[in-house]
């Protein structure tokens, strides 16, 4: 019975022993798995902001060369893969379609961009302008070049301009909200110069961004960096949202995961894209030296459940 107890112990131990052995390992795995991943990470993030710089690229010579060409009424804009030029009417396309898209591919050999195709979008199939619209769009534009040359001349950046054309000016510039006197100045100013060249009467305020307007604004690198890098990782991944409100800060990422076929692979899924995420935001957020809020992270099925 003493011999059987001995060895009952012995085996208690060896299988202590084994379960430590397995913990720590697995602890050192997790630990190195993480640090793989913010490694694999931000090499990642690395190539995503040379592929849009490579895009910024391609577009701004692009623009240039058609310029250039004679087509200074094209649009251009790229999403998908997909490159389209925005013109007039279906008559421009028939007569210009083949130079265009020959400028464009020149340009992409050019500078080694590749993998996309070309589109044309007839903008006469849309909405257009009646004669009083446009005229009021290019009073809107006169009035929007008049306020960003006196912001810029004055060594102010202004984070965001609304008008209503027959009434006011509203202007949200940081570091001048503190500044009652120097406020009101350039209250006037910026409408005594629209009224004189534009004979426009406007009243101008000058206003203080909203602490949630500036925390959404530093954000946005962030939530751009969660939605690029996600669906560069996960084939699951179909869409981003954010919500300030209700705090805390809630990061929805949308996926096409069926829970109801799939309920254990969906909860796998949705935690590996939780980690990584969070990780994203880590990264980020000490790239950008952004301070922490607390946030939620919310993975939704194919349901939007």
């Amino acid at each position: 019975m003493k011999k059987f107890l001995i060895e009952f112990i012995a085996l208690l131990l060896i299988i202590a022993a084994s379960f430590m052995i397995i913990t720590e390992n697995s602890g050192e795995s997790a630990s190195e798995s993480t640090e793989e991943m913010g490694e694999a990470l931000i090499k990642s993030m690395e190539e995503t902001k040379k592929e849009k710089m490579k895009l910024e690229q391609f577009l701004t010579k692009a623009s240039q060369e058609l310029n250039d060409n004679g087509y200074e009424q094209i649009g251009l804009s790229y999403t998908d893969e997909s490159l389209t030029v925005q013109v007039k009417d279906q008559s421009f396309i028939d007569d210009n379609k083949v130079n265009i898209e020959r400028i464009i591919h020149n340009v992409a050999e050019q500078i080694n961009f590749h993998g996309f195709e070309v589109e044309f979008l007839n903008l006469a199939n849309y909405v257009t302008f009646s004669e009083e619209d446009e005229k009021l769009r290019e009073s809107t534009m006169k009035v929007y070049d008049e306020i960003l040359n006196l912001l810029r001349e004055a060594g102010y950046t202004y984070n965001s301009i609304s008008m209503d054309p027959n009434k006011e000016v509203i202007i949200e510039i940081q570091g001048m909200e503190n500044d009652l006197k120097m406020r009101k100045e350039m209250e006037e100013l910026i409408g005594q110069t629209i009224l004189s060249k534009l004979n426009m009467d406007l009243e101008v305020k000058i206003r203080k961004k909203s602490e949630s307007a500036i925390r959404d604004q530093e954000w946005q690198p962030i939530f751009g960096a969660i939605r690029e890098e996600t669906e560069k990782k996960f084939e699951e991944y179909r869409g981003f949202a954010y919500s300030f409100h209700p705090e805390p800060l809630q990061i929805i990422i949308k996926t096409d995961m069926d829970t109801h076929k799939w309920f254990w692979k969906f909860n796998k899924k949705a935690n590996q894209i939780t980690e990584y995420v969070d990780k994203i935001i880590e990264l980020k957020r000490e790239e950008l030296s952004i301070e922490e809020i607390p946030y939620k992270i919310i993975i939704r099925n194919n349901k939007n459940d």
